[in-house]
């Protein structure tokens, strides 16, 4: 049977009513994922005033919360193939909304660490969780779409973020700020809770376990499960993909106003209006590298153009004093590309991942966009600080060139060592 990567011909058959159900419930949690890993930066302004610690301290508690919760999604997963993808999924959500809730009432600095690590757990679950229901659930013509909602959703949590927390902490304070969005996402976790039927029948093991050829079949000859399959050589080099990916849109996402003002001087509000337009186009490209995903199984070819073109656009600013309408378009023009990327990057790891072996596999790839999410800011500031504001937008452009490379690599691998769904 060819791996599912292979081209499909003609167009996708519309959404069906389960599918969309099942994808909006997972994208309701993830959509608050990447909204609570945003929402403490911006009130550190006024945390830090009120505890009176430094800012190294409170990049402490941004650290604990994305790296802790990122290094134990391979665990996360294995429990998902072992045991299912609902109770984890509700757990999870519950817990990291809880505890951004409760980040509002603290009044010792200890308290907010101990918070921010227990939010980064809770956070853990989404990613495997999400993963493991939609591969097993979605109709497999439709798996790149669904994919590219469900990334959609968290792309556009994290890029609203700022601004929300901003408005309710100038319309109130930063503890109100903090509270209500902790119980919004309490809310919409008991409507997920109560819709949640859609998600047990998703159970990856019981779907899993419906694909899988027989234990003692010849088509069960050579097929890698657990960390087998996730030491092989190409499962390895999508770990590094996945670091890559997050190194690149990390050091964006921290350094490009500072960088567009030290390297032109361009103002704030055009610089974080230049920021803003990579965000939301970002998103917008996961729902058109959705669509692409299901129409055009070489999910590799996709890549490398989008990642071409992002590539090109975003270092127009280092060789051209562009004007503020054509520097914002510029950045949406990259973003909107790197966007694209996104479903395809899942679809060629789930063409090589096992039925059953999805949480395990996402959640191990997850531990590398939690490593590059933390090592990116140092490399990137290490730049702005020796005056090389330029590098911010020569180094995205690299490593998206690198991540073609690692792409293509991880593909051939795989093919060239068999591993494919079955």
């Amino acid at each position: 049977m060819p791996p599912t990567d292979e081209v499909i011909a003609g167009s996708a058959p519309p959404v069906q009513r389960g599918d969309a159900r099942v994808v909006a419930l997972v994208s309701a949690g993830h959509f608050f994922s990447h909204f609570y890993l945003l929402c403490l930066p911006p009130l550190f302004i006024f945390i830090q005033q009120e505890f009176q610690v430094s800012y190294v301290a409170l990049g402490l508690a941004a650290t604990a919360y994305n790296l802790i919760g990122g290094l134990i999604q391979a665990p996360v997963g294995f429990l998902v193939d072992r045991f299912g993808a609902r109770l984890p999924l509700l757990l999870g959500f519950g817990v990291n909304a809880l505890a951004i809730l409760l980040i509002g009432f603290v009044d010792v600095y200890g308290f907010l660490l101990l918070l921010a690590v227990l939010a980064g757990i809770g956070n853990s679950v989404f990613h495997p969780a999400d993963y493991a229901i939609m591969s097993g659930a979605v109709d497999e013509k439709r798996v790149g779409r669904a994919f590219g909602i469900h990334t959609f959703s968290g792309f556009l949590g994290g890029s609203i973020a700022p601004l929300t927390m901003g408005m309710l902490a100038a319309f109130w304070n930063w503890r109100i700020a903090l509270i209500v969005t902790g119980a919004v996402g309490l809310a919409v976790l008991l409507a997920v809770a109560l819709s949640s039927g859609a998600l047990a029948q998703a159970s990856p093991g019981r779907r899993g376990a419906a694909r899988m050829p027989p234990a003692d079949g010849s088509a069960a000859q050579g097929v890698k499960t657990g960390w087998s399959l996730l030491l092989t050589p190409a499962m390895l080099i999508f770990f590094l993909l996945f670091c890559v990916i997050t190194f690149t849109t990390s050091g964006v996402y921290v350094f490009t106003i500072n960088a567009l003002i030290d390297l032109r001087g361009t103002g704030y509000v055009v610089a974080n209006a230049a920021l803003t337009g990579f965000l939301f186009a970002s998103a917008l490209g996961v729902l058109l590298g959705g669509f692409l995903a299901d129409r055009f199984g070489r999910h590799d070819m996709v890549a490398t153009v989008f990642l071409l073109v992002a590539a090109g656009a975003i270092v127009l600013p280092v060789f051209f004093d562009l004007p503020p309408v054509a520097l914002v378009a510029a950045m949406a023009v990259s973003g909107l590309a790197f966007g694209t990327v996104q479903p395809a990057r899942d679809m060629m790891v789930r063409a090589i991942t096992p039925p059953g072996e999805m949480g395990k596999t996402f959640g191990f790839l997850s531990v590398g966009m939690a490593v590059g999410a933390s090592l990116a800011p140092l490399l990137f500031g290490w730049l702005m600080d020796h005056g090389r504001p330029e590098g911010v937008f020569i180094g995205a452009a690299v490593f998206m060139l690198l991540i073609i490379v690692t792409a293509l690599a991880g593909r051939l691998v795989g093919r060239r060592t068999g591993l494919r769904r079955h």
